[in-house]
């Protein structure tokens, strides 16, 4: 059972905040399943991207907002897609 701290906090958290953390997280957890399966390090990662490790590093511990650009350009060094968007028409 929760703690009612972490519950109040929980319940106080705004929800754009929570789908932001889960959608990072998310993002995070798919860029690290690609470098796995690669056999690629965050090393790697940013020598094939002309970065700095300790960059990688901030993208993926979530100290450093990954934007649509850095995305686009991670899915084309992996070579694999790390977002999709549903492109169902309503």
């Amino acid at each position: 059972m929760r703690s009612k701290v972490a519950k109040r906090i929980q319940e106080e958290t705004p929800e754009e905040v929570r789908i932001f953390v889960r959608q990072y997280t998310d993002i995070v957890l798919r860029i690290n399943q690609i470098l796995q399966a690669k056999g690629y390090t965050q090393k790697d990662l940013a020598e094939k991207m002309n970065k700095k490790p300790s960059e990688i590093n901030k993208w993926l511990k979530g100290n450093h907002n990954l934007t649509l650009k850095t995305l686009a350009k991670l899915e084309a060094q992996l070579g694999e897609p790390i977002i999709s968007i549903s492109t169902k028409r309503f």
